[in-house]
């Protein structure tokens, strides 16, 4: 009788009903040195060299570059590959396996136009950590930590991290949705405010709207938002109180943020 060790892949093949025939695939040394040579080519050589050289220095060439990324690298028959076979002591025992990892999927943004607010509870869902950090933080400061290391550690571990939380959101919208989703933004046909539609929906090809959006004056309404919002998501009258010290602290915050955020935005112009 047969007998297989069970760490070897097997695989049950129908027969016949409630019969199955046992296969243990065995490794192919000759595939695996087909594939050896194939990855080895992509990596190796004058010919890939001059494609890498022109791909750094963005020079056309006139052949593609090929790669076979997340590979990882076996060994066989150790300081002897011989042993194996006469292939394997040409690969100097090494081989090759291919990434057959699922891809990875990013969730696609919603169509804003349904909400009133992009600062909403999936805002916070989704800035939970950092809000719960945050929150943190306030309650155990003290007098004797009124100084730069505090207020630099408010602005960078927490302010700052939270406004990218927003701009990767609005990043998404802006590149995923497609154009002129907010139509009608002044009616039932979108919900969500003015203000933050002209900054979503940036390759809307309506005129008016565009008018509107380059005259910028919601800039301002999205920041006071989002102080609005931050400050309700960190209230804890137990151990602190925040009030319009901190909201026009925010909105200046995040208002040098969106302006810097809007200046490397494409617009609408920039894309016909």
């Amino acid at each position: 009788m047969l007998s297989a060790d069970n760490l070897i892949k097997q695989a049950y093949f129908p027969v016949e009903e409630d019969e199955y025939h046992l296969l243990c695939p065995l490794y192919s040394s000759s595939l695996a040195h087909a594939l050896y040579t194939k990855v080895r080519a992509t990596r190796f050589g004058e010919k890939v060299k001059a494609i890498r050289e022109a791909k750094n220095k963005q020079h056309y060439h006139l052949e593609p570059l090929q790669t076979f990324p997340h590979t990882v690298k076996q060994t066989f028959g150790g300081s002897k590959p011989q042993n194996v076979s006469q292939l394997n002591s040409e690969r100097h025992g090494e081989g090759f396996l291919l990434n057959a990892a699922p891809p990875s999927y990013q969730q696609q943004p919603e169509n804003p136009s349904k909400q009133t607010s992009i600062f909403n509870r999936r805002l916070a869902y989704q800035a939970s950590h950092l809000l719960h950090d945050f929150r943190a933080f306030l309650a155990s400061l003290t007098e004797r930590d009124r100084n730069f290391a505090t207020r630099y550690r408010r602005d960078h571990d927490f302010i700052l991290p939270l406004t990218d939380v927003v701009f990767d959101y609005a990043a998404r919208v802006q590149q995923q949705v497609s154009a002129g989703w907010s139509k009608g933004a002044d009616d039932k046909a979108c919900r969500l405010k003015r203000e933050h539609a002209l900054w979503l929906d940036v390759y809307n090809p309506d005129a008016q709207f565009q008018r509107e959006r380059e005259a910028q004056d919601w800039l301002d309404t999205v920041a006071s938002d989002f102080a609005a919002w931050l400050l309700r998501q960190l209230e804890d009258k137990k151990h602190y109180l925040l009030g319009d010290t901190e909201f026009n602290y925010i909105r200046k915050v995040f208002l040098t943020q969106l302006k810097a955020f809007e200046r490397d935005t494409p617009q609408f112009e920039e894309t016909r």
